[in-house]
């Protein structure tokens, strides 16, 4: 039980999110960025936004696990020095296993922020597609179910991952520039 316990934590989050989503239907509307520049564009502003947030969320969870985690911590460090002088590793792999599940529990606790925030109105796909009244109810309950979770991992991996992601789309925003001009 204790193994599967991340999983179970992600399944009910993913359940309970779906069904947030379907009763709420349209009432869910992304944040509207307005800049009406395309879609790139409107993509990296958005992933601006999302950066943002993320230093948030990673700031906040820094704090939150600091202080839940701490105590174990150093207790489990103050074991491994003891056990260093004496030879003994065991206390070095109970020391690996406790920051391993220190960062599992980080991940999950960013997932659970991220997919709060996202749930608030700050998405990254909602501002760049429009679907207008062409599309089915259900599509558009599945569309904004798919941009919860990819907003909320997008927050949950941190503020390097969208880092990225700006990068990218920065680069090929410069490289199609320079194609016009040529």
């Amino acid at each position: 039980m204790e193994r599967n316990i991340g999983r179970i934590w992600v399944a009910l989050l993913v359940v309970a999110l779906a069904v947030v989503v379907i009763v709420q239907g349209d009432s869910l509307t992304p944040v509207d960025v307005g800049t009406g520049e395309g879609p790139f564009l409107t993509a990296l502003v958005q992933l601006g936004i999302l950066y943002v947030v993320a230093l948030f969320v990673e700031r906040s969870l820094e704090v939150l696990i600091k202080a839940w985690r701490q105590g174990g911590k150093t207790r489990l460090e103050e074991k491994a020095r003891a056990a260093e002088e004496s030879g003994s590793a065991a206390a070095e792999s109970e020391l690996q296993e406790y920051r391993a599940g220190t960062q599992k529990r980080a991940l999950l606790v960013g997932l659970t922020l991220g997919i709060l925030v996202s749930l608030s109105g700050v998405r990254l796909l909602g501002p760049i597609f429009e679907f207008g009244d062409a599309a089915a109810p259900f599509q558009q309950a599945v569309f904004q179910f798919t941009d919860i979770i990819l907003t909320a991992g997008l927050i949950a991996g941190g503020s390097a991952t969208i880092h990225e992601l700006m990068a990218l789309i920065d680069d090929f925003l410069k490289a199609s520039r320079r194609r016009a001009k040529q």
